[in-house]
């Protein structure tokens, strides 16, 4: 909408100036309203055929524009400024001015106050709060139209939102995002910037912001000859060390690396993690996790990764760095330390640093908010066959046509994932699974294995695994290689989360048991499956109750139970299952049932 004006000029003693900048004429100003950064067109006559500094400006309600898109004799395009406040908008040609007689709207701008988780992880979902967005929904603004930019390796890169109201903006931080500053477009209307991003790839631990719990001195706790200075860790001797408080961000794989160099000939550096600050200070060297030191100079910058470590979010940790050395007095120095998100998320062989001492049981699980599947690693998955993370659930699809065309591929036979969990005695499997619709699980295809618990060791096979056969879940288990007991655990639903709970113990001459829970009011004295006493598990024992899962020269291969779960079938077409809150856990320790039931 076109607004009106009344013109002031002022007088000129330059005669040459005067005519050089004749007062201004406005014909029109478009739109009458507008947003902080938005375009507003001055149309009008004696310009000045291009703007110079402190010659050509524009005011909105006494608010001086700083941002011109462009300045010609007869049109002036100016951004409304940030700051700027509903009045007149005045136009200064040197000492000449024109001010509109009708008011510019300076609408509030949208602002991002706060970003929420700020430190995160690319495929999380985060949300950014903020103020003034009502006007931008009564536009016609939606999700799909707000665009949140992010820094990138190369450049930015982009996601739309998933939701957008009047005070919050939610967004999952793409996969190739970085840390850094974070830009939201809200449609054409208005671009602007919100707070930094952290992402635990970025993160780092930084020698001038930490304190070093422990800085000791060829092995020393306290020392005249300290090793961490303001921006290196130096005067190190062979079995000195550092040790660092951490507070992980996220659960995940994380790798600490070092910046480092040395003069010195056999030189080593060694990276680990626990946590238990005290027992990770008197831990004797694991030789698994040192490093030798390239020989080069002091000063140089030579990258060293360690781990995987599988840390889980919000626990604290203690990353120690020891230095030794085998043949001279000095080792190396250290000139950063920091800690990144694993690329691989997947892998398997990554050191669980967990509180197993502290509880007394190790613990496997994922409830797959994130999108990695951590500390689960795909068994197999050969497309067309795939695993995938998506809205908080991990989805397994099996494809019938591939293993037709190709029926002697065992690992086109489904998909699977699988972990370092391993126990010689009793352990137990919870989760919630989903069959979508009977579409894309049918009820009359036959057997479908959906967990195993896997006997690892000589005969190396299932010695029980968890099935859905037609419309029915039902547990199998065997003590050899022979044809299994088979118990009914309950009917399948469709289009509903079922929860899942399954016990075992191994055991010979009638000291095995298995048992098994289904279904939304589970208790742990009434499973809806129980094998009674019985034979359960293979391989070599140590007595009636424990596999032997030792290496020797009696038993050169180890025996144990371990996990696998996802989809193994052979026929029956097409299918997809979901799973969610998986938990593995090893032993049988106190209050274990509520440990992994579904919550």
């Amino acid at each position: 909408m076109a607004m009106d004006f009344v013109g002031t000029a002022c007088s000129e003693s330059d005669d040459v100036t005067s005519a050089k900048y004749p007062a201004p004429v406005i014909t029109e100003i478009t739109p009458s309203e507008g947003l902080p950064s938005s375009v507003v067109t001055i149309k009008g006559s004696e310009f000045g055929s291009e703007r110079a500094e402190r010659i050509g400006r524009v005011y909105f309600g006494g608010v001086e524009a700083t941002d011109y898109v462009s300045w010609t004799a007869n049109e002036i395009k100016v951004r409304v400024p940030a700051k700027g406040q509903t009045g007149n908008i005045t136009l200064w040609v040197h000492k000449n001015s024109v001010t509109s007689e009708g008011e510019f709207t300076c609408v509030p701008g949208a602002e991002i106050l706060e970003l929420s988780p700020a430190t995160t992880f690319p495929g999380s979902t985060i949300t950014l709060t903020g103020k003034n967005f009502a006007y931008f929904l009564q536009k016609g603004i939606t999700a799909a139209d707000v665009e949140v930019v992010f820094q990138a390796e190369e450049g930015t890169t982009s996601a739309k939102a998933a939701t957008f109201d009047e005070e919050t903006i939610t967004v999952e931080v793409p996969m190739d995002a970085r840390g850094g500053a974070v830009k939201v477009k809200l449609g054409e209307l208005q671009t602007i910037d919100g707070p930094d991003l952290v992402l635990v790839g970025d993160l780092k631990i930084n020698l001038l912001d930490f304190v070093a719990i422990y800085d000791a001195h060829n092995k020393k706790d306290t020392n005249e000859n300290e090793m961490v200075k303001e921006t290196v860790i130096e005067n190190t001797k062979n079995g000195s060390y550092v040790i660092y408080e951490i507070v992980a961000p996220a659960t995940g794989l994380f790798e600490p690396y070092l910046l480092a160099g040395t003069a010195k000939d056999e030189s080593f550096l060694n990276v680990d993690m626990g946590n238990d600050l005290i027992e990770l200070k008197n831990k004797t060297v694991d030789v698994t996790l040192t490093q030798d030191f390239i020989k080069g100079a002091w000063g140089d910058k030579n990258k060293y990764t360690f781990g995987p470590f599988l840390l889980r979010e919000g626990k604290t940790y203690y990353l120690k760095v020891t230095f030794l050395q085998s043949g001279t007095t000095w080792v190396g120095n250290v000139h950063e330390i920091g800690m990144s998100l694993a690329a691989n998320q997947d892998q398997p062989g990554a050191i669980v640093v967990d509180n197993t001492e502290a509880l007394g049981y190790r613990l496997w699980e994922n409830d797959f908010n994130s999108k990695f599947k951590t500390p689960f690693y795909d068994g197999w998955a050969e497309a067309p066959n795939y695993i995938k993370v998506e809205n908080g659930y991990c989805e397994f699809y099996f494809n019938q046509a591939a293993l037709d065309a190709n029926p002697d591929r065992r690992m086109l036979k489904g998909c699977e994932l699988t972990c370092g969990y391993k126990t010689t005695t009793a352990g137990w499997y919870g989760f919630r699974i989903f069959l979508p619709s009977k579409e894309v699980f049918p009820d009359n295809i036959g057997e479908s294995i959906i967990a195993q618990l896997f006997n690892q060791g000589d005969k190396n096979c299932w010695a029980g695994h968890l099935s859905i056969n037609n419309d029915k879940l039902v547990l199998s288990h065997r003590y050899a290689l022979i044809d299994p007991t088979v118990g009914f655990v309950g009917n399948c639903e469709w289009g509903k989360w079922m929860s899942v709970v399954i016990y075992f113990k191994v055991g010979r001459n009638n000291k095995g048991r298995l048992k098994a829970w289904f279904g939304d009011d589970m208790q742990e004295s009434k499973p809806v499956y129980d094998s009674g006493d019985c034979n359960f598990g293979f391989g070599n024992w140590i007595d009636d109750d424990t596999l032997d899962g030792e290496v020797s020269d009696e038993n050169p291969v180890a025996d144990a139970i371990g996990a696998k779960f996802g989809l193994y079938v052979a026929t029956g077409g097409d299918r997809i299952i979901r799973f969610d809150d998986v938990k593995l856990l090893e032993g049988n320790p106190k209050g274990a049932f509520d440990i992994v039931r579904p919550k």
